[in-house]
């Protein structure tokens, strides 16, 4: 204990600690405030403790021990486990902190909602403390909504109306949930040719032809939802013509594709809003197919496999490696709840399922690859459901 009580003092001179706040609301360290490293061992910890919480095991982080093997890096591990532990624990009490920057979202929420703008609260970046960011954006999308405040209730993407679920990771290709409707309001100069291509909660210009297109604002309103849905475009301001050219479906990842024509000399300002219409019950019913990925990669301390569909896609989640990947696939992950197991073949770390399908991750599967040894190790795992 000595032992680990130095380092996490050590940890905290060198300007590597942080809050058991906020460890509480992302599920997995900010790579600003630790080395991959001790991300890779935080993040271990956190998966672990939320097992046990889960499975209503004593909070005990030293049963795995094995793990460690004497490790420098234990301190990150315990304090990951602790926090995925309490991270179950629901209605506890805020702090002052936290409530407070919950209030602070809610007064901006409500002003936004008052002067008809967009609902958005990364306008107020820098204005808040990052440590609290979960409960500022509950308090806005709140106060927005013209919801009543509410207080010490659990953050994270098991409330509909908050898109960011905490635990889920960073990855634009697999968006938290989706929304039935929603707008892009885009504005910006176009020579030529452009498209605006929209997948999830990502917004990206791609130059076709000339050399103009860049947005100089652009502001997206709700998540296009990984289902089908009727995207549309209204051209506000511009001289050339506008339309959709691609919908989006399950053939093309659930992407939609506006184009800008500007065929006259010179660029040309443009303001669009683009706009999409789903129902949130399509195809959630689809036909579920049983399948099986053997997947195959080289692993230097953390590795997410996210499954969706018929896509798999590999992260490299604490950043110090991922290559030599190949996976062989069949089969589809319908978007309906589901059960997945996993099998290491090969590989000296351990490998457990993250996340299983639900509502709230919107469907996907999440495998996780954790190598605690020095270098990069190969693997080989099969996973089915």
């Amino acid at each position: 204990m000595k032992k680990i009580l130095f380092s996490v003092l050590l940890c905290a001179i060198a300007g590597f600690s942080i809050s058991a706040q906020t460890v509480q609301q992302y599920g997995q360290c900010s790579q600003s405030n630790f080395t991959p490293i001790q991300c890779g061992y935080y993040q271990e910890g956190y998966q672990d403790g939320v097992g046990d919480a889960q499975t209503n095991r004593n909070s005990d982080y030293r049963r795995y021990r094995n793990k460690l093997d004497g490790s420098k890096y234990e301190s990150y591990y315990q304090q990951g486990y602790e926090a995925g532990y309490s991270s179950l624990r629901t209605n506890q009490r805020w702090s002052n902190d936290q409530r407070n920057a919950y209030d602070d979202g809610y007064q901006d929420g409500e002003s936004d909602k008052r002067r008809n703008i967009s609902r958005l609260p990364a306008r107020y970046e820098g204005q808040y403390n990052k440590t609290y960011e979960a409960f500022y954006k509950q308090g806005y999308f709140d106060g927005y909504d013209g919801r009543s405040r509410q207080y010490d209730t659990q953050i994270g993407g098991n409330q509909p109306n908050f898109p960011n679920n905490p635990n889920f990771p960073n990855n634009p290709d697999f968006p938290r949930g989706g929304t039935a409707t929603g707008t892009v309001d885009w504005v910006g100069r176009v020579d030529d040719r452009v498209n605006i291509i929209i997948r999830g909660n990502e917004v990206r210009t791609e130059i076709v032809a000339g050399t103009g297109g860049q947005p100089t604002q652009q502001t997206m309103n709700g998540v296009l939802p990984r289902r089908s849905a009727t995207v549309s475009v209204n051209k506000i301001e511009g001289r050339g013509t506008v339309s959709v050219i691609q919908q989006p479906s399950r053939e093309n990842r659930f992407t939609a594709i506006v184009q800008v024509v500007d065929s006259k000399r010179g660029d040309e300002n443009y303001r669009l809003q683009i706009s999409w219409q789903s129902s949130v019950l399509q195809q959630i019913d689809e036909p579920y197919q049983s399948g099986r990925v053997i997947w195959k990669g080289r692993v230097d301390q953390t590795a997410n496999i996210v499954i969706s569909g018929n896509d798999i896609d590999s992260q490299d989640a604490s950043g110090t490696g991922l290559s030599n990947v190949s996976n062989n696939f069949s089969g589809y992950l319908a978007r309906r709840p589901g059960s997945v197991s996993v099998k290491k073949n090969k590989g000296r770390g351990t490998v457990n399922v993250l996340q299983q399908p639900s509502a709230e991750n919107d469907y996907v599967a999440i495998v996780q690859v954790f190598d605690t040894d020095k270098g990069a190790g190969d693997y080989e795992i099969e996973i089915s459901w």
